[in-house]
């Protein structure tokens, strides 16, 4: 069984320029150089990673302001992205960028992504702009996305409106705005109109899971909200999946197995960003099999993220793995 990575990261040439043009030159700890597969597959060779299903962003996704530059840009990555996978089919997949918040250009890149380059899914960021997920402004994305029983990776990225606060807001704030998204698609009825998608919420979930039962206690105490959430709220838990990426401590993996279970866990390692976590000498701090067990790591590996992603799924089984 392999072990496959949904919650990495590339960023290609053309990505890099962008966000220097638009003043960013460090992201998450990572100085801006341009990706290289070679790289990646050193990483992943290093940490006996099989596959790394790859998303490009840092910072707001391909959006930076202007949306003909957001509709190019997520155009150009996911033809890159596609090209990786071509020359790399067993070792690599891509969820494609979405130019959000135009719907329209959104829609025409959901066709381009499964039409003409086969990826694996979308990713989309939390919110843009003050717009998450889940708003009722882009039910047609949602509608689009529902039909082709589309995986979506949630990225979470600053909120718009950030505290004044002594640390960087990736810290804290990025595991909050997880935590929204979820949110606003259970309130919003998002996850109840369209079963067909796929979610997969970064960094175990943010405080999801731990925060589970308070969320629940919100339609028995504020009657408006019974008519909003259809199901118990530990349905809508397990109705998404959680990649463990900087969330694999003791006590965020037993949270997430205690509140949702190891079939809805995937491995992710948030790489390049969390490239300082992964020290040789250190490897006791991702190791998931002592935490989980032999009965279940599997799962959590590999069986679950193939289950998601049909099309990695025949690419590795054309391997003869």
């Amino acid at each position: 069984m392999p072990t496959i990575d949904v919650h990495t990261h590339f960023l290609p040439e053309p990505y890099v320029q962008a966000l220097i043009r638009h003043g960013v030159n460090w992201t998450g700890g990572v100085d801006m150089t341009a990706w290289t597969p070679d790289g990646h597959l050193r990483f992943m060779d290093d940490w006996g990673i099989d596959v790394g299903v790859l998303s490009c962003l840092a910072e707001g996704g391909v959006y930076f302001g202007d949306q003909r530059e957001a509709g190019e840009l997520a155009r150009n990555v996911n033809d890159i992205g596609a090209d990786v996978v071509r020359r790399h089919p067993q070792r690599f997949g891509v969820f494609g960028a979405l130019p959000l918040p135009g719907v329209d250009a959104a829609l025409a890149e959901i066709d381009h992504v499964y039409d003409d380059l086969g990826l694996d899914g979308v990713y989309l960021v939390s919110q843009v702009d003050g717009t998450y997920v889940g708003d009722p402004a882009w039910e047609p994305v949602y509608a689009a996305l529902d039909k082709r029983g589309a995986t979506v990776l949630l990225h979470p990225v600053e909120p718009k409106e950030n505290p004044d606060l002594p640390w960087q807001h990736w810290i804290g704030e990025y595991v909050f705005d997880t935590t929204r998204v979820f949110m606003t698609l259970v309130f919003n009825g998002v996850l109840d109109r369209y079963p067909n998608i796929t979610w997969i919420l970064s960094h175990g979930g943010g405080a999801v899971p731990y925060l589970g039962h308070r969320i629940a206690a919100a339609p028995r105490v504020v009657a408006a909200y019974r008519e909003l959430v259809r199901r118990p709220i530990s349905e809508y838990l397990r109705s998404v999946y959680y990649d463990v990426a900087v969330a694999d401590s003791s006590v965020q993996v037993n949270t997430m197995v205690d509140a949702i279970g190891t079939d809805r866990m995937l491995f992710g390692t948030d790489w390049p960003y969390a490239d300082g976590l992964f020290d040789p000498k250190r490897t006791g701090e991702h190791d998931l099999t002592r935490l989980l067990g032999p009965n279940h790591i599997s799962q959590v590996a590999g069986t679950n993220a193939l289950r998601l992603l049909p099309r990695l799924a025949e690419r590795w089984d054309d391997g003869a793995h």
